[in-house]
């Protein structure tokens, strides 16, 4: 097992009965995702607002820690380039 740091979304709206949750992207330091929370945060925003959205919603981000199999860092290796890079805004892809 290898440890990775998994960047999840909360979002809150007014009148929702539930918080919407969204994982984005795994990282292999602590320090990679922590450097990625405020960009991803910016861009859920930008994102419902680019939707019509005009409501008022809370954001919040966190950096969990996971165990992941050996063949999971395998295959992320192999699709990095079709998952969401928050650097540049370079996101989107095949999540």
């Amino acid at each position: 097992m290898t440890t990775v740091w998994f960047l999840l979304a909360l979002i809150a709206f007014p009148g929702e009965p539930s918080i919407n949750y969204k994982g984005y992207y795994a990282y292999h330091t602590k320090e990679d995702c922590e450097i990625q929370k405020m960009s991803l945060e910016t861009f859920i925003v930008e994102s419902q607002m680019m939707q019509g959205l005009k409501t008022v919603m809370y954001v919040d981000t966190f950096c969990l820690e996971m165990q992941a199999f050996p063949d999971q860092l395998k295959q992320y290796k192999e699709k990095e380039d079709k998952g969401i890079r928050l650097n540049g805004k370079e996101l989107g892809g095949e999540a």
